[in-house]
């Protein structure tokens, strides 16, 4: 399983967030990026050459190995009469020459404009081909759009911070049309296994291949067998994924065509902080025995896991006593939940808790003034429930913000620069959320400890004396033509229509 985004995360390179915020997704980046999972497997984009290419595709691969792609080039004179002679000669030529399980046809604009019949085509030809064909079918439009972030934003406002959110459905970045397409084309009915799972791969943090090993040693302690990782298996496996009786997804519309087609229930897995410490381990091994029938084995073996390792953890807590931090967030939504991983799940204490509001926020997710107290409402809430003294601060200006900064020893803000030049130790934001084995927990834990241990002040660069924006980084405060490009983009989203 390729582990995405390391030297991104790791570094600072390329922040997730500003690609999103300020960038149109492709669907190509997130459709490669599935396949490149899968072992013994080759993608055909059906375009020009040079459609493979995406900004955001270089960011989940630059890490990673190239990716197995070839191209069937087409030229103008394709886009008139049709490409279909050129689709059968590189797929042919790929099953001779390469012999993989399966091939990929990845559809572009310019298959899309022409309306070639890849489906079709590929029926026609699978049995002379060796390898599995296998076609994704295009999406209208890849990216979660501004109906259901609205609408996920709203459902999560009415949540208590118990609550766990699953949201709607969404088409994710070309990734979810590779699950859809090896649910329809690939996968076949099976016999149930009562006690297998099916466990979704994609993007599960730092140490992504050694934190699933783990579930699964868990899991096999449990009496609970891992069917397969999806999308990373080979052809055979993905055929009998609907031996599974229950799976473990982070994108559920691809579960909700496997359920459909198959009777395989699943259990949503969608906002990562939400899942997230001892409690958050338990209700997830428990949701699952409960549902496999299972529940006094899977409830044996957290209890000797807890027993393991809390007093580990109580020696990481002990290490932030009379330390004071301040947490710097931009986010309404997942406060309530980033102050539970570092209040409760870590026995970190907050201090002050500055929220740098966007200012574009209530307009570009139609927030009334109902929705925004309760969104406040949450964040008091999880400040009562999980015993956080801290401060609330929104939006301070420059005299509060520095009287909340001198009060504080330690900033959790990543590596913005616009806090940099207040001298103080910076630790990322970034609590790894993605834990499902009580080693890792810790691991997280101690790694958070020592970077406090480590902290100095930031180095005096001239990069940390310009006037960044607070929200937006790394957009500068005077900089008014990107401010206007970035306007003109978020205007086009909330006028775009289904």
């Amino acid at each position: 399983m390729n582990e995405f985004y390391n030297d991104m995360m790791l570094l600072g390179m390329k922040p997730f967030t500003l690609l999103h915020r300020l960038g149109v997704n492709g669907k190509q980046s997130g459709s490669l990026a599935a396949i490149q999972e899968i072992p013994h497997a080759v993608t055909v984009m059906y375009g020009p050459r040079g459609c493979g290419f995406h900004y955001r595709n270089t960011v989940r691969v630059r890490c990673g190995p190239v990716a197995n792609l070839e191209c069937a080039g087409l030229a103008d004179q394709d886009v008139i009469f049709g490409g279909e002679k050129k689709l059968r000669t590189v797929l042919q030529e790929i099953d001779r020459e390469k012999h993989p399980e399966m091939i990929f046809i990845l559809p572009t604009v310019v298959s899309d404009v022409i309306n070639d019949d890849i489906y079709g085509i590929a029926q026609d030809m699978q049995p002379d081909i060796r390898a599995k064909l296998v076609v994704v079918q295009s999406q209208a439009f890849s990216h979660m759009d501004k109906f259901n972030s609205r609408r996920n934003l709203k459902e999560l406002a009415g949540q208590n911070c118990r609550q766990k959110f699953s949201g709607a459905d969404y088409r994710g970045c070309g990734y979810v049309e590779v699950m859809n397409a090896l649910v329809e084309q690939v996968m076949e009915p099976q016999e149930r296994d009562p006690l297998a799972i099916n466990v979704e791969t994609f993007i599960w943090g730092y140490g992504g291949t050694k934190k699933l090993e783990r579930m699964k040693a868990l899991l096999a302690r449990m009496g609970i067998r891992v069917n397969a990782f999806l999308p990373a298996a080979g052809l055979e496996q993905i055929r009998q994924a609907p031996k599974a009786s229950l799976n473990l997804v982070r994108r559920k519309k691809w579960a909700l065509d496997m359920e459909e087609r198959f009777g395989t229930p699943f259990l949503h897995i969608s906002m990562m902080y939400q899942w997230h410490g001892l409690d958050g381990l338990r209700e997830l091994y428990e949701t699952m025995g409960e549902k496999l029938g299972v529940l006094p084995q899977v409830k044996a073996v957290l209890d000797a896991e807890e027993k393991r390792i809390k007093p580990k953890l109580e020696e990481i807590r002990s290490r932030f006593l009379n330390r004071r931090f301040c947490l710097i967030t931009n986010s309404f939504s997942a406060l309530p939940d980033i102050i539970k991983c570092y209040e409760h799940d870590y026995g970190i204490p907050l201090r002050h808790i500055l929220l740098i509001r966007n200012p574009n926020f209530r307009r570009d997710f139609a927030v009334d003034d109902a929705m925004m107290e309760r969104l406040y409402q949450r964040i008091r809430d999880a400040m009562e429930l999980y015993n956080c003294g801290a401060e609330l601060t929104v939006d301070p200006d420059e005299e509060g913000l520095q009287k909340v900064i001198a009060d504080s020893e330690f900033l959790i803000c990543g590596s913005h620069p616009r806090y940099a030049r207040f001298g103080k130790p910076m630790i990322p934001t970034f609590l790894d959320r993605d834990v499902f084995d009580y080693d890792s927990f810790v691991e997280v834990a101690a790694d958070f400890a020592e970077k406090v241990r480590e902290a100095a002040p930031p180095a005096h660069l001239l990069l940390n004396r310009m006037a960044y924006d607070p929200v937006f980084y790394p957009l500068r405060q005077d900089d008014v033509n990107t401010q206007a490009s970035k306007e003109m983009y978020s205007r086009m989203w909330r006028l775009r229509k289904r």
